[in-house]
């Protein structure tokens, strides 16, 4: 039986583009890919940043996308993330 798992991340407008990139294709490409993804917006994001989340129209249903209005920092970010998330199994990416 195939675990049913989300992919946790949470971003701060200083994260690098390339970066987010890269995470989220490794996460698509793994033997047993996500159901879910789930990404903080900690704060207003770069245009970049904001920019890379193309997939989320790639792939209908599997992005919950959740915006801070102002940086809360990790854990706050992380704990909301969590209550969003649908799955009980969460791979911090």
């Amino acid at each position: 039986k195939e675990e049913r798992y989300t992919v946790l991340m949470s971003e701060y407008y200083k994260e690098k583009p390339a970066y987010l990139k890269t995470s989220i294709e490794s996460m698509l490409n793994q033997t047993i890919p996500p159901d879910e993804f789930v990404i903080v917006k900690d704060g207003p994001l770069s245009k970049e940043l904001d920019a890379v989340l193309y997939f989320i129209d790639k792939h209908p249903g599997l992005f919950t996308i959740i915006e801070n209005k102002v940086n809360l920092g990790l854990g706050p970010a992380l704990a909301k993330g969590i209550l969003a998330s649908r799955n009980s199994l969460i791979a911090r990416m």
